[in-house]
């Protein structure tokens, strides 16, 4: 082998060694970060969160070799043990600023967790502790607090026998709450990993070349660079899948037949939009970019885009100063609407069942009102608002309407405004939406919001 070879074998050694030691490092100090949140969620948050739920005892059923919805919040480790394949979570309110923490029928490897025993003794420190009200993980609404399998119940519910088993309520407003109310280093994180994904987006849909780049090739682009941060998707499937792909709201030359295909080429004078979230620890992101490419000739954008534009950023701004927290999400619903309305625009509300939404558009015709609706949901663990903890503001999302909007409550800023333009002869919809946390300050942005329209030329 001649020096050059050799050389090259070793600086690529050298290379190979150097990632990996980056990357050992960043997936430490990722556990590290995960197991402060843990442990000052179950310290500060914890607490409160069962008292104001007036739920003496939390016990959260597991089955080895299944994923808890909740694994990533709790820690512990539950996999692979044929010998107890039914695991519980113990938590106690015995008095005092703590709550009793108990693992039975797992390990506690990050050290949060007062007592580890046999799945075998559950009824045993249940009597011992004697609650009044006992919070499991069933519920008919919240997919996060329903992890409790039919087996795994009826396994539960012997074991604690008549006495204690007819105690038990759903866990779903106390996990809620556990979940929406945030330490300082979960702002962080999340903060963090919204970075993230904007710096990606916004690389990806600059690399866009008219009649060259696909929907498909964007989606990848931003797969990859994901893939390269030891990071993936928000929403993962349970296989491979397509990845998040711009939509074309408006085409000057194409069919919407077209433009729905993942091959579709884009076309100068297309108006597009990328809706895409990433996961990073234990959180989901979830916002737009919205982008023009200008036609030949064109040095911006349309007049009548940007003046929908524009429109849509005095909605953002009505809607900043009108939703606080202390509010149901129903109420803060009818506060925006109202707020919004006295502003010039018009409600146009989905049902998201029937032709409601599509039918209050055509309504508008070529008028000049600004149409709107309005889709805050709730986001920060997962990305998508229907299967996340907290209130969901939509007209649609009536099974959160109840839900108090709390102190750093993270959400989707999600609203659309519809606008006619001209030049196109039709109404645009302009779809908005950035994940921001609200204080008792008001709406507060975790990083650079979506201030313009990205130009493509």
């Amino acid at each position: 082998m001649s020096k050059k070879s050799v050389m090259a074998v070793l600086v690529t050694l050298i290379v190979l060694v150097s990632g990996f030691n980056v990357y050992a490092q960043k997936t430490k100090q990722r556990y590290e970060i995960l197991r402060l949140i843990r442990q000052e969620k179950l310290d500060l948050i914890l607490p409160g969160a069962m008292r104001d739920n007036n739920v003496d005892m939390w016990i959260h059923v597991v089955e080895s070799g299944k994923k808890d919805p909740l694994a990533l919040d709790l820690g512990g480790w539950f996999e692979y043990r044929a010998w107890e394949p039914i695991g519980y979570y113990i938590f106690t309110d015995r008095g005092g600023d703590r709550i009793e923490r108990i693992i039975l029928g797992g390990e506690d490897q990050d050290g949060l967790y007062d007592i580890v025993g046999s799945g075998q003794d559950l009824r045993k420190f249940v009597e011992e502790r004697d609650p009044k009200v006992i919070a499991i993980n069933m519920s008919t609404w919240l997919p996060i607090a329903n992890g409790l399998s039919h087996t795994a119940y009826l396994s539960m519910t012997e074991a604690l026998g008549e006495k204690y088993a007819g105690r038990l309520v759903s866990a779903e407003n106390f996990i809620t709450d556990f979940r929406v109310r945030r330490v300082q280093r979960e702002i962080i994180a999340f903060a963090n990993a919204c970075e993230i994904q904007r710096q990606i987006i916004d690389e990806v849909l600059r690399r866009i070349k008219p009649g060259i780049t696909t929907r498909e090739e964007v989606g990848w682009w931003a797969q990859d660079l994901l893939l390269a941060q030891g990071i993936f998707p928000s929403f993962e499937a349970a296989t491979l899948h397509l990845p998040y792909m711009p939509g074309v709201s408006h085409s000057e030359v194409s069919d919407r037949s077209e433009t729905w295909k993942p091959g579709y080429v884009f076309q100068r004078g297309d108006y597009i939009s990328l809706d895409m979230g990433i996961g990073y620890l234990n959180f989901g992101t979830d916002f737009k970019r919205n982008v023009y490419i200008l036609k030949e000739g064109e040095a911006n954008a349309p007049k009548g885009l940007k003046h929908a534009w524009d429109r849509t950023l005095e909605a953002r701004e009505i809607i900043r100063k009108t939703f606080i927290i202390g509010r149901t999400a129903g109420e803060s619903l009818n506060a925006i609407v109202q707020a919004l309305e006295a502003g010039g625009f018009v409600h146009t509300p989905s049902d998201d069942v029937s032709s409601q939404y599509r039918d209050l558009l055509n309504a508008l015709g070529d008028s000049d009102k600004s149409g709107f609706s309005i889709d805050f949901h709730a986001t920060g663990n997962t990305s998508v608002g229907d299967v996340t903890a907290g209130p969901s503001i939509a007209p649609w999302r009536k099974d959160r309407a109840h839900l108090m909007v709390q102190q750093n409550y993270i959400f989707a800023f999600e609203f659309m405004v519809h606008t006619w333009i001209p030049e196109w002869g039709k109404r645009i919809s302009i779809s908005y939406e950035d994940n921001s946390i609200v204080t008792e300050k008001g709406i507060e942005a975790l990083y650079p919001w979506h201030e313009k329209i990205i130009i493509i030329r």
